[in-house]
């Protein structure tokens, strides 16, 4: 039984380092303005991000039926080592979803200055009429 719970834990493990791969990959293209992989990077993270918390909550289904004659020290450090790794994942895609958003609201902030400078010059030029000027 701890054998296939170790094996679980693997599987877990893997799809944490795929989604933190994915995450690096939304914040790299988010700053350089390549906003379709972005958008496909996020739709990928979110399902994988659904993968990831579906197997926790089998995970941890799983170890609260494990026996207690089967929960050796091993064991029990196998187990508090996967819960401090997700732990660290959890913050390390916090932290990185905060890149994301300052990236995000800074290309936002960028495209609202660019569009009051259009309004900006299309009101400057409205009411001139350029057919009635004499050559």
């Amino acid at each position: 039984m701890i054998d296939r719970l170790i094996d679980k834990l693997q599987t877990f493990t893997d799809k944490l380092d795929l989604s933190i791969k994915c995450t690096n990959r939304i914040l790299k293209c988010a700053k350089n303005n390549e906003w379709s992989i972005v958008e496909r990077e996020s739709i990928n993270r979110e399902r994988l991000l659904d993968i990831i918390a579906k197997e926790q909550e089998n995970i941890e289904g799983f170890i609260n039926n494990i026996f207690s004659e089967d929960l050796t020290p091993s064991n029990i450090n196998i187990i508090k080592s996967w819960a401090f790794d997700t732990q660290n994942w959890i913050n390390s895609i916090a932290q990185r979803d905060d890149e994301i958003i300052e990236c995000l609201n800074d290309s936002k902030d960028g495209i609202t200055r660019e569009i009051a400078t259009v309004f900006k010059s299309k009101a400057a030029f409205r009411g001139y009429n350029l057919n009635d000027v004499r050559k």
